[in-house]
């Protein structure tokens, strides 16, 4: 059951208007924070995840304690919910559980789903390097070409990976928008998951590269890929999922003005700009038609009857009787006169 607010004064009613869902829906903002430990590799992630997704999130410096989404949401929904923030980027570190990045998502004001991501050391010796010395060359705003590999992806079994996938296109998909200029395509984010191994959860490699035309001779360009960023390795955690329910109500979408053509069915447009529609009508049960009573319907052209051609018609009897009581007159007449 859905909870209702109801404002107490107009203020708080335009806030609240604000909130509502709207036909055609802002991007989703990100709130990215970090608990009471966070090592610099940890750092990196959630600085990077910033930097990819300006101007649409809101990062907190300060450390958060006693914060734990699975246990206890209420704090990270109230945080959300002050921020107006539909996705939630936590990091936290400890014994059990280091370099952990809890993704979250926020729908009616309440926790939909979660899904965890353990950072793993990066291989061959390779350190992460701080936020600060790294050159990503993303220009303010724009939006990256997401690559997702693997056969997890495709795995309708496979509940983390939905999940994750799903926020990861929330995360950084930006603004809505039917035309996209080329030249904004600078960057390409790669997710790729190796194949399961033995029940072992695959491991997640996010990976950045940017969009490099040459010339090539020819009217399109050669393009080629650069690498730049941090290297990422990550391993799926815990996840939960939303109630059937609420996964239902949350996909729900309302008609947009462009789907009013799509929806009228047989209606045309002609050259002169005349709307013409086609109906469809059933098969009609014309034996119980009432017409009007004429002679000249009593007996339609093809069809034979025996009954009628068989008895006669009103205006031959007429004739018959009339015929018969002149004769009798007659009959009369000639007596008296003898």
């Amino acid at each position: 059951m859905l909870r209702e607010v109801k404002a107490k004064n107009p203020r708080t009613a335009r806030i609240l208007k604000s909130r509502e869902p709207q036909l055609i829906e802002p991007p989703k903002k990100t709130l990215i924070f970090h608990g009471a430990k966070c090592p610099q590799t940890l750092d990196t992630v959630l600085k990077t995840f910033h930097a990819l997704t300006k101007p649409y999130n809101v990062l907190f410096h300060k450390k958060n304690e006693n914060l734990h989404p699975y246990e206890n949401s209420e704090s990270l929904e109230f945080l959300a919910n002050k921020n107006e923030c539909g996705l939630v980027a936590f990091g936290s570190h400890n014994k059990k559980r280091p370099n952990c990045v809890t993704l979250a998502r926020i729908y009616n004001s309440e926790l939909l789903d979660l899904v965890e991501l353990l950072l793993l050391p990066p291989r061959d010796g390779e350190v992460i390097p701080p936020i600060n010395e790294l050159v990503m060359d993303v220009g303010l705003g724009l939006r990256p070409m997401m690559l997702f590999s693997g056969s997890p992806w495709d795995d309708p079994t496979s509940t983390a990976h939905k999940i994750l996938k799903s926020t990861l296109l929330d995360m950084f998909r930006g603004e809505e928008t039917t035309q996209v200029d080329v030249e904004g395509l600078q960057y390409v984010m790669m997710v790729g998951a190796e194949e399961p191994q033995d029940g072992l959860s695959p491991v997640i490699h996010i990976r950045w590269y940017r969009v490099i035309t040459k010339r090539s001779g020819h009217k399109l360009p050669r393009v080629e890929l650069q690498e730049v960023g941090p290297k990422f390795d990550f391993k799926v955690g815990r996840t939960r999922q939303a109630a059937p329910e609420v996964q239902k109500e949350s996909m729900k979408q309302g008609k947009r003005p462009n789907d009013e053509a799509r929806t009228k069915k047989n209606i045309i447009m002609d050259s002169m700009g005349d709307k013409i529609g086609r109906v469809h009508l059933g098969k009609q049960d014309l034996s119980d038609l009432q017409t009007r009573k004429m002679k000249g319907l009593k007996r339609r052209a093809g069809m034979e009857s025996s009954d009628e051609e068989e008895e006669p018609s009103a205006d031959m009897m007429e004739v018959d009787v009339v015929s018969s009581d002149e004769e009798e007159e007659e009959t009369h007449k000639k007596a008296r006169k003898n």
